[in-house]
């Protein structure tokens, strides 16, 4: 539906008629269930894991044949008779459910029959409508039918529950017209609402009245294959041959104007474009109107070009005019407008783009409604790429989206309150789902970059191997992407689809000598009352140099809150491998001057791009060693520019420290930059050592503390080294005489990984370090750091 935030569709007519199945083309029937068969997570009730009510649970629903006979001009009723092919899954069937609206139509003329034999049926206050059938159906995957015949008065809308409506046009004649998203489908027509269960096939039969020039004329989903006029009457019948949800049947009954705009070429097949529009307005107006509505012509072509061909390709296309409680509703194709939104390209986009995501592709349950309203909104992002001519501005809609979804920090996208449609399509629920939907579709084209993109979500769509003309959740978009880019997003999805607020970033960067840029994340904060400890996201970074080169770079954050040893990875044409480090080059041809955070607002995060002279130097190593001429401090930093000096400092009882020099710088390699200083004269006694250096911002920046004992040499040597089988193999020349010796293991930045205290007994010890990953450690031995002992894990 459009961004207005009201509810959708459906539509029922009234009929006398019953005759088989006809015209049943067995290649358009597909079982219908929620795609890979998985249950939807979260916090649902039981009864919404088949997507609304739980009707119809022994049986798949396989074709209606709907006539009804309606007449705008008389009283707000319906009458008709609803004939449900269905095949059971499950043994020993003697009980079926539907829904329908209890308060309208449980009366004498709501009369079930099955083959021609009338049933005991009950319709209760939950709506279920029960009929016991006459006899037993006892196997599996038997195909049989009932007819239910039903007479009575909708209900009246509420709120965003609007059903079926009797309206009035701008010229104050009557016309029908039907929204039954979300759950208003019942108010009108008995089915198994069950969006987990879309129905195969459909014919819709509507018997109005005709009068010549003051006639009524039909709008509804599927191709018109009939129209007989008949004492007054006019029959008009409608074939639909695609899977279609329940709440998608539309039906809008007014004295149209039919414009007929011929057809456009989607795979070969030849699509009808069609709009209905009430009559009375000027010529000027009327041009306008289609002016509009035949770009989106062009933009159907465009989006098969990107998603995949327009997926109801074999019937038709196009809008009608007759809507009340929404701007716009994507019924099958055959999106019904309000009045006053058929001159609107970007409602009218939203309902053109819902036909592959919402319609093709449904959510298994009102809480995933954001796979619909996500990508139609940022479907009219899309149009103003697509198709300037229509004259939509895609920074000033996307901007829009992302203001809006900014300011809601509470609501998460995947809705957690939709027991009736005044939850589903409340204020915070709609912008989560429209916004932040719209928001997160942004940030996964931004992350995969076009190509792979549009063939994650071609991949999401396809009836093959992906969700197809099913229903899905979260994870259905989710693994579609995981598949295609070969990175698993959960930590995104969870973060922005389940979590609220929204992160601000302080991101660091810092020219390369010769061309080139090394960014660096600063810092996130999140905003006050975000579930989200630490967002996972994408940063866009626009970089500017002089001669006006200019160029946009993307990668994305992992650091999960750890600057020094988190992870990045370089995306925007696919997610590269993550490194660690919290620190990427990006070679440029030329040395940035500017740097702006995100100023296309592809993301939702906010942030800024501060310049640094020295970009969060990392430590490699850190190491005394004693010499007979003194102590040898060695520091070895990442290969990045340091402008400022480094000096070693030292102390006697580790806590207040002393500068002793500037250290020199030693060498540059594929080891990062060397620099060294020898301490000539040592304290006699215990000698703690440290580095030093100062960022651009003044922060000092410290090695950790290597202690040495002056009095006396290391006790032990490592065997082995380097390590190979997951085992440190010391030995001491000295017995150790059951001492007790503390053994810590530091990783380059002087992280603690490792700690046990052991009682030594003899002059070999063996250390288990299994679990440490390929890289230099530390190994310090005793209580005060006594000795320490440098090694490598292979």
């Amino acid at each position: 539906m459009n961004k207005l935030y009201s509810i959708a569709v459906l539509c029922l007519l009234y009929s006398t008629s019953l005759s088989a199945q006809n015209n049943a083309d067995s290649r358009y029937y597909h079982r219908n269930h929620f795609v890979d068969n998985q249950k939807p997570t979260g916090d649902e009730s039981s009864s919404n894991f088949t997507g609304q009510s739980g009707t119809g649970a022994n049986m798949d629903v396989v074709y209606h044949r709907a006539n009804w006979r309606l007449n705008p001009d008389s009283a707000k009723a319906i009458k008709g008779e609803v004939t449900t092919y269905f095949k059971t899954i499950a043994a020993n069937v003697n009980i079926i459910t539907f829904d329908l609206r209890q308060s309208s139509f449980n009366n004498a003329n709501l009369i079930v029959t099955y083959h021609g034999i009338t049933c005991t049926r009950t319709l209760n206050a939950s709506n279920v409508l029960s009929i016991t059938l006459p006899s037993t159906i006892s196997a599996i995957n038997t195909l049989d039918s009932v007819s239910i015949s039903y007479y009575g008065i909708p209900p009246a809308p509420s709120g965003s529950a609007q059903g079926f409506q009797i309206g009035l046009t701008p010229t104050s004649q009557n016309y029908i017209n039907t929204l039954s998203e979300s759950y208003e489908d019942r108010d009108w027509w008995p089915c198994k609402a069950d969006m987990q269960d879309k129905i195969d096939s459909m014919d819709i039969i509507v018997n109005t009245r005709w009068s010549g020039a003051d006639t009524f004329w039909v709008a509804t989903n599927g191709k018109l294959v009939d129209s007989t006029i008949s004492a007054g009457r006019r029959i008009f019948t409608f074939k639909t041959r695609y899977p279609m949800a329940s709440y998608l049947v539309s039906l809008g009954i007014a004295r149209y104007n039919r414009y007929y705009r011929g057809t456009v070429n989607v795979g070969g097949d030849q699509v009808p474009i069609v709009y209905n529009l009430f009559r009375g307005k000027t010529a000027a107006q009327y041009n306008a109107i289609l002016t509009s509505m035949d770009y989106m012509t062009t933009l159907l072509v465009e989006f098969s070009n990107r998603f995949g061909l327009y997926p109801f390709r074999k019937e038709k296309h196009g809008f009608y005019e007759g809507l009340q409680g929404a701007g716009g509703m994507e019924h099958q194709t055959f999106s019904a407008m309000a009045t006053g939104t058929l001159n609107s390209r970007q409602t009218l986009t939203h309902e053109l783009i819902h036909q592959w995501f919402g319609n093709k592709v449904t959510f298994s349950t009102w809480a995933d409604l954001w796979l619909a309203e996500g990508f139609a909104r940022y479907g009219e992002v899309m149009a103003g790429e697509l198709l300037p001519a229509t004259g939509v501005n895609p920074l000033t809609e996307l901007t829009a989206a992302r203001n809006a979804a900014r300011s809601n920090t509470t609501t998460p996208t995947r809705i957690t309150s939709f027991a009736n449609s005044n939850q589903v399509w409340s204020s915070t629920n709609a912008s989560a789902t429209y916004d932040r939907g719209c928001m997160v579709i942004s940030m996964l084209r931004t992350l995969a970059g076009d190509n792979l993109f549009y063939e994650s979500c071609r991949s999401y769509l396809n009836e093959t191997n992906g969700a197809g003309f099913k229903s899905a959740n979260t994870d259905s978009l989710k693994n579609n992407f995981n598949k295609v880019l070969g990175t698993d997003l959960t930590p995104f999805f969870n973060d922005y689809v389940l979590g609220t607020g929204h992160p601000t970033y302080t991101i660091h960067w810092q020219p390369k000598a010769g061309g080139g840029i090394y960014v660096s994340v600063g810092g996130q904060t999140r905003t006050a009352g975000s579930t989200v400890s630490y967002f996972n996201s994408p940063i866009v970074l626009r970089v500017q140099g002089a001669g006006g080169m200019d160029t946009t770079i993307v990668f994305y954050d992992l650091t999960d809150g750890d600057f020094i040893n988190g992870e990045l990875a370089k995306a925007g044409g696919g997610i590269g491998t993550a490194l660690g480090g919290n620190r990427l080059l990006f070679p440029l041809s030329f040395t940035p001057t500017i740097v702006t955070f995100d100023p296309g607002f592809k993301t939702i995060a906010g942030g800024s791009a501060l310049q640094v002279s020295t970009l969060d130097l990392q430590i490699i190593d850190f190491d005394i060693t004693p010499t007979a001429s003194g102590n040898n401090a060695i520091l070895i930093l990442d290969d990045n520019t340091n402008n400022a000096a480094i000096i070693l400092q030292r102390s006697s009882n580790g806590a207040n420290f002393s500068d002793l020099g500037i250290m020199s710088f030693v060498q540059d390699n594929n080891a990062g930059k060397k620099y060294s200083f020898k301490d000539l004269q040592p304290l006699k006694g215990s000698n703690f050592y440290r580095a030093v250096f100062k960022s651009a911002e003044g922060t000092a920046n410290y090695s950790r503390i290597v202690k040495i004992n002056g009095n006396s040499p290391s006790l032990f040597s490592i065997v082995k080294n380097p390590i190979i089988n997951g085992r440190i193999e010391l030995f001491s020349p000295v017995d150790a005489g059951n001492s007790v010796q503390t053994f810590v293991v530091y990783d380059a930045s002087g992280k603690v990984v490792q700690r046990e205290s052991r009682t030594i007994s003899n002059q070999n010890i063996s250390i288990n370090i299994g679990r440490l990953s390929k890289g230099s450690y530390i190994l310090s031995i005793g209580n005060e750091m006594q000795h320490s002992i440098k090694f490598i894990v292979q």
